[in-house]
């Protein structure tokens, strides 16, 4: 983190509340003197800018009970001998093993050293230290409070960062679940305050900030929360406040971050055009440990983001790739309409409807514009040839199908694998009258049913060179004809429960 980071007030008085909340320190013994002596010897001491306060138990059994109802004990001053001549070194293990407390520091005393010498005591017993009851005057008292309470402390800072770091890794693991740039943009932000404050109410805990990405130097909102939720879309330059157009334009290659006036600040930059952005107003670290982990978190967050963003680029280019295959043929074919995409999306309506996930259904809408790429192989005449074909010419029609497979199955893509089998199946039919392989039934790829129905769907009800537009009163009179024959009965029935839906998608893309 930057030494020219700056905080806001707010943290200041945090820090101060901090400040007061008292050290516990529990006194187990069952001389009433000793409490007494041990509370007058340490009535003004302080650490750390924090007081005492002082728990009394006066047999093991009810220390036991005092550091479970207060597991933040700093420090247990523990005689060895009470109700047994044991019972404290007893109590030791007790309070490591069945209360599982590892961070209260351990000082056992005794008014009978030779009853359980030191170095055994030491070397056997999970303690911190080993007193007389004579030596413990109160300047030696106060010397290993201050040891005790340092120790504590440190402890304390480490569990603190070990936690954070879980967190970090918690959040890092969620994020890494969302696949599109809005929705890890979104989580970034989400999950900032799930890592500085797990525990905090929801007015600290609920961040306002933007996420933003720069591609060919134009650097726009992707996701918002509070009062920017509905900016996305935006220019970043017209949401952020002055003091942050300096520090973009100022900065290299790499991660920085700062505190500005109105809050936290960082971004990641790969290249001259490509900036991830984060801000997140009003945001302040209580503590040099949030500041750490707000920055280790950030830093990886927006190197994870510019990689889905790259990786999201390079996808929607392998997209407009399939878009372009297909519209070449499309023009082959002398039709200009909006054939593929409407083929595409009715799809991507039957695969959700058939219970495919998400990813499955999507990866059907993008490879289907591919299921007509074999016709690029057949002759013009064929192709473009304005009445029916003979029985030579539909032939060679026919075999478009597996051409179009030849061309595309090779790739180890996901989009052309699929748009392959699509190719290949979508002139089957269900009852094994199709071709190009004559299969039947569930032994047709489900993409290519899908496409099937929505290329049939779409080539009926629009004009072609050799044939008008049928109306949807014939369209669905044809596939009710057809259901269980040519086409799988079940996605006729899916596509008859969304007829509306489906037939508003010609509205949506209408021929050019």
């Amino acid at each position: 983190m930057s030494d020219e980071l700056i905080f806001a007030d707010e943290q200041d008085s945090r820090a101060e509340q901090q400040t007061q909340i008292p050290w516990k320190i529990l006194i187990v013994d069952d001389d009433e003197e000793v409490h007494t002596i041990t509370k007058l010897a340490l009535r003004n001491f302080q650490f750390d800018g924090r007081p005492l306060v002082f728990l009394h138990s006066h047999s093991a059994q009810e220390g036991l009970d005092m550091i479970r109802k207060h597991p933040d004990v700093a420090l247990c001053l523990l005689d060895v001998v009470m109700e047994s001549d044991h019972a404290g070194l007893d109590m030791v293990p007790k309070i490591r093993d069945e209360l599982r407390n590892t961070f209260v520091r351990i000082v056992l005393r005794t008014g009978q050293p030779g009853q359980a010498p030191e170095e055994t005591i030491i070397a056997d017993y999970d303690i911190n230290d080993y007193k007389e009851k004579t030596e413990l005057t109160r300047g030696k008292l106060h010397t290993l409070l201050y040891s005790c309470l340092r120790s504590y402390r440190d402890i304390l800072a480490l569990e603190r960062n070990r936690q954070g770091l879980e967190r970090i890794l918690l959040a890092s693991t969620q994020l890494q679940q969302k696949t599109f740039v809005q929705d890890f943009a979104r989580g970034i932000l989400e999950q900032i305050s799930a890592i500085l404050a797990p525990d905090e109410d929801a007015l600290y805990a609920q961040c306002e900030g933007v996420a933003a990405h720069e591609e060919s130097g134009r650097l726009t909102v992707v996701a918002g929360t509070g009062t920017y939720q509905h900016d996305i879309g935006k220019a970043v330059t017209d949401l952020l406040p002055d003091s942050a157009h300096a520090f973009i334009a100022g900065v290299e290659t790499g991660f920085h971050a700062q505190h500005l006036d109105s809050g936290y600040f960082c971004l990641y930059r790969s290249s001259e055009l490509h900036l991830s952005l984060l801000y997140l107003k009003g945001l302040t670290a209580r503590n040099a440990m949030e500041k750490h982990l707000l920055e280790v978190f950030c830093q990886n967050a927006l190197t994870a983001f510019e990689n889905l963003s790259l990786r999201t680029e390079l996808e929607d280019s392998q997209r407009e790739i399939v878009f372009i295959l297909g519209d070449a043929v499309e023009h082959r074919s002398r039709e200009t309409g909006q054939h593929l995409r409407r083929v595409a999306e009715i799809s991507y309506i039957l695969a959700k409807a058939s219970g495919l996930s998400q990813h499955q259904a999507v990866l059907i809408r993008e490879a289907a514009p591919l299921h007509d790429l074999g016709k690029i192989a057949i002759p013009d005449a064929v192709l473009n040839k304005p009445g029916p074909l003979d029985p030579d010419e539909w032939a060679i029609m026919q075999t478009h199908a597996q051409h179009g497979y030849d061309m595309l199955h090779q790739s180890d893509k996901p989009i052309l694998c699929t748009g392959a089998q699509i190719a290949l199946d979508h002139h089957e039919r269900w009852d094994g009258k199709g071709y190009p392989n004559g299969l039947a039934g569930t032994d047709i790829s489900l993409a290519g049913r899908i496409t099937a129905i929505a290329d049939v769907f779409d080539a009926l009800s629009s004009r072609r060179c050799y044939k008008d537009a049928w109306s949807l009163d014939q369209v669905k009179a044809l596939f009710q004809k057809e259901r269980g024959a040519h086409f799988d009965p079940d996605l006729v029935d899916l596509l008859m429960e969304r007829w509306d839906e489906i037939a508003d998608i010609k509205a949506q893309f209408p021929d050019r």
